[in-house]
């Protein structure tokens, strides 16, 4: 704790560093604000949330909960891609900062926030710093890292013998400092926080936008401490303890560095310019926009915020300190009762979901926590203490994935489940409450952070489709709420015989805050969906995303939707001139069309695919020389057209069908098309009955008798004959034939070249054939299957000098002849070795 006194013009500060999420922290904050009573409780976090604090202390509002913030850099303050940012600002029951704000509340106190907002936070910090870090998933705005990571604190952490920063907390600060005095544990903690940011390289400090911060909340604490100065009570201010060092120096008018030569006057007010490189914020939004800033309470989950579970701030283990936090009220140690409430509520799931643990390894790991406690040093057993004890008297047998059910049983527990409700007033986006409305509707189970699984009859039962759709549109607006396991895919065009579909699902925050970045777009769930879909629409400039879009329009079941999206789709196939494009568009609406009677559509899809169909057969020529990494898109795109063309009459596909084909025997003649895409030809027409069995052996015979370049392209045309017409292997012993002769013409080097070209060849085969292929193989050169199987006997006498050899020449390969010594005087093996016998492959 740091005092600064008063003065005429304003009311004494008291600075409270703190760790966030943290018990101790919350208890001494708590105590501190009873004894002391203060004018105004300032607390570290983004001045534009201010107008959410009613809600926050709202007595029907439960943590956790987080508070949302987005920015859109529409004006390129922070980069030219003018993107999107966002990050949370959990509370926890035992956050600190909301202990502070809920006691403002229970004693009439003044409350506010006092840092930047966010989007000048972003402003502040440098590329890839602070919370400009592109690597997380999320951003957290109070993150304790600069406390936690040091040369200080390592060497600390090595000297007292404890294995982490957070082990290194909890001895000494957690358990060891609720007896303590608020003010006498506020001055140990504000000790470290010196320490630990006198080893911060001051350049980190900047590159994280820390030092603007500081300047800001110092200026809006000044303003604070002048309207309090004739209440004759102090200003408390609650922040992280890495900024009241700084906070401290800057109050009392003196410089904080900010790397190299430069200096900022810690007396500079909020709003007041600054002689730096990195202009200071102004009061009320500084240099970023207010409209384009965001910010909303949400629910949390204490999965969401536990430090393990990827929550860069504040402490691990939220279930495990929430329940220690709950018998600080009860008793002044709470530890031991906690760790002995997981011990047995583990070891009961444990025997419950894996059948063993007696009541007596219960009570073996509460006695190895008590004891590992006092071998520590410890007052009372903590986290640290319960891990290792239901590790030890809990796993049998080695620690590994087969046996660490208990273990993960405990950090379920430690975890812990429970999810944050916001009060009425709330200011919540309508799409937030649409979202829970259809998920009662459908009886989904979005009360906690598990995952669930829902099966659907979409073709039989009404608001199971319609359920269906609600659970397309949340993947469309790409909230990560839904994904489907089993069903009908429209967009990878697989599963189309599939008649009912299987969904997971699953809430966390992140859910809400999707749905509140596409507030923007609509009031409800439908509605979002069908302005992004209105917005995308203008976007695609090719065949394939057109088509992509409509199978979603198509799921989603937007009917007002699609036709729109069907003109469109319609004018980009007239003017994309890219043959796979072509071809994966046609695919979605092959497949749209099939499924529309099931999901009772009344698109008709026949005319897109007749002008996808003839656009791929005026560009099919062009295609004869692709390169390899096309061959299977290539050769899809060519069963595809088969299976168009060969539709039944009266489909209206008889003049594409002759074109087709006409195209295919003009790309035989082209003396440089693709060997792979030449065998899949010859097995399209063989298949067609436009070849004979006779013309496909010509053609590989060609490849066989040609130049040494032309051979080597054998594998290819074999890998695209097989593709189309694997049957051919099977008539008769003539193409087996030609195979054998193949693999006797090539040398070792190229076989071992062709070889993966020909295992992609043979993988179109079941293995049935394979096994069929084999035996084939074998007659041609007069043997069967037991000749294959049989093995010839090798003698021990060989096999031991074949090993005594192998010892002979590794021996004369690692040292050299000693000078003078003949070549004969180091024979080799000669005892037992057997006469006149060869020992191939034993050398």
């Amino acid at each position: 704790m740091e005092r600064i006194f008063r003065s005429e013009e304003m009311a004494e500060i008291i600075l409270l560093p703190v760790r966030h999420h943290s018990p101790a922290c919350a208890y001494h904050v708590s105590s501190m604000i009873q004894s002391i009573k203060p004018a105004v409780i300032l607390v570290e976090g983004p001045d534009n949330a201010n107008p959410l604090i009613s809600v926050m202390v709202d007595e029907e509002t439960e943590a956790p909960f987080a508070i949302y913030y987005s920015y859109h850099d529409v004006s390129a303050r922070i980069s030219e891609e003018k993107e999107h940012y966002k990050c949370y600002y959990p509370f926890l029951d035992y956050s600190p900062e909301l202990v502070a704000l809920r006691a403002g509340k229970n004693f009439g106190i003044e409350t506010a926030f006092i840092d930047l907002p966010y989007g000048d936070i972003l402003a502040a910090s440098r590329e890839g710093k602070g919370l400009l870090k592109r690597e997380e998933e999320k951003s957290n705005y109070n993150d304790d890292y600069l406390l936690s990571q040091n040369e200080y604190l390592r060497q600390l952490c090595e000297k007292t013998g404890l294995r982490s920063f957070d082990e290194f907390w909890e001895k000494y600060f957690e358990l060891n400092g609720l007896q303590e005095e608020s003010e006498k544990w506020f001055s140990d903690l504000l000790t470290y926080c010196t320490l630990a940011r006198e080893n911060t390289p001051p350049e980190s400090l900047e590159e994280e936008g820390c030092l603007a911060r500081e300047r800001y909340m110092a200026g809006k604490i000044r303003e604070y401490a002048k309207t309090a100065a004739s209440s004759g009570n102090a200003v408390l201010v609650v922040t992280g303890g890495v900024h009241t060092p700084a906070l401290r120096a800057l109050l009392a008018g003196e410089d904080v560095c900010t790397g190299g030569d430069t200096h900022v006057n810690g007396s500079a007010h909020a709003g007041e310019e600054v002689s730096a490189e990195e202009k200071p914020q102004k009061s009320g939004g500084g240099k970023v926009p207010a409209k384009d800033q965001g910010v909303y309470l949400m629910p949390y989950s204490m999965e969401a915020a536990d430090a393990l579970n990827g929550y860069a701030s504040g402490m691990p283990f939220t279930g495990f300190y929430q329940k220690v936090w709950t018998g600080m009220q009860e008793t002044e140690d709470p530890y031991e009762n906690v760790v002995l409430d997981m011990i047995v509520a583990s070891g009961k799931e444990t025997r419950k979901k894996e059948g063993y643990l007696s009541t007596y390894d219960e009570i073996c790991a509460c006695s190895m926590a008590r004891g590992l406690a006092a071998l520590r040093g410890k007052r009372q057993p903590g986290a640290y203490e319960l891990l290792d004890a239901v590790l030890s008297s809990f796993v049998k047998g080695e620690y590994n994935y087969a046996s660490d059910a208990p273990v993960r049983i405990l950090r379920k527990h430690m975890t812990g489940n429970a999810m944050g409700k916001l009060c009425a007033r709330a200011d919540v986006p309508p799409i937030i409450h649409d979202f829970e409305t259809q998920c009662r509707r459908f009886g989904l189970k979005v009360g906690s952070t598990l995952e669930s699984e829902v099966t659907l009859s979409v073709f039989i039962n009404p608001k199971h489709r319609q359920a269906s759709m609600f659970f397309n549109r949340m993947i469309f607006l790409e909230t990560a709420f839904a994904r489907k396991v089993k069903g009908p895919n429209l967009q990878l065009k697989k599963d189309r015989n599939l008649m009912r579909e299987i969904w997971k699902y699953k809430w966390n925050a992140q859910v809400n805050a999707a749905l509140i970045d596409m507030s923007v777009y609509g009031a409800t769930i439908e509605e979002a969906a069908v302005s992004l879909v209105k917005m995308r629409l203008g976007k695609e400039n090719g065949a394939m995303g057109g088509a992509l879009l409509l199978t979603h329009v198509f799921e989603m079941g937007l009917e007002e939707q699609l036709q729109p999206v069907y003109d469109q789709v319609y004018e980009l196939m007239l003017q994309d001139t890219d043959f796979y494009s072509i071809a994966e568009a046609v695919k979605s609406l092959m497949m749209m069309e099939e499924l529309g009677g099931l999901y009772d559509t009344r698109m008709d899809f026949g005319g897109l695919i007749h002008i996808g169909c003839q656009k791929l057969i005026t560009l099919l020529p062009s295609m004869a020389k692709i390169k390899d990494e096309d061959l299977t898109k290539c050769m899809n795109a060519l069963k595809l057209l088969y299976q168009l063309t060969g539709r039944k009459s009266g489909d209206g596909f008889e003049r594409e069908r002759e074109a087709y084909y006409e195209a295919l025997f003009g790309m035989e003649q082209d003396g440089q098309i693709h060997a792979g895409l030449h065998g899949c030809i010859h097995g399209i027409l063989y298949g067609s009955g436009r070849e004979t069995a006779a013309d496909v052996e010509n053609a590989c015979r060609g490849y066989l008798a040609g130049t040494e370049e032309q051979l080597l392209k054998t594998a290819q045309f074999f890998k695209g004959l097989f593709f189309t017409a694997r049957d051919l292997v099977f008539i008769g012993e003539q193409f087996l034939s030609m195979l054998d002769t193949f693999f006797g013409q090539v040398k070792d080097t190229e076989f071992m070249q062709l070889l993966p070209e020909l295992r992609m060849a043979f993988a179109y085969f079941t293995p049935r054939e394979i096994d069929k292929i084999a035996l084939m193989a074998a007659k041609l050169h007069g043997k069967e299957q037991e000749d294959i199987l049989q093995r010839e006997e090798i003698l021990p006498e060989w096999y031991s000098y074949g090993k005594e050899m192998d010892e002979y020449v590794r021996t004369r390969m690692l040292r050299q002849p000693k000078a003078g010594k003949g070549a004969d005087e180091d024979a080799g093996p000669k005892a037992g070795a057997p006469e006149e016998t060869e020992v191939g492959g034993h050398g």
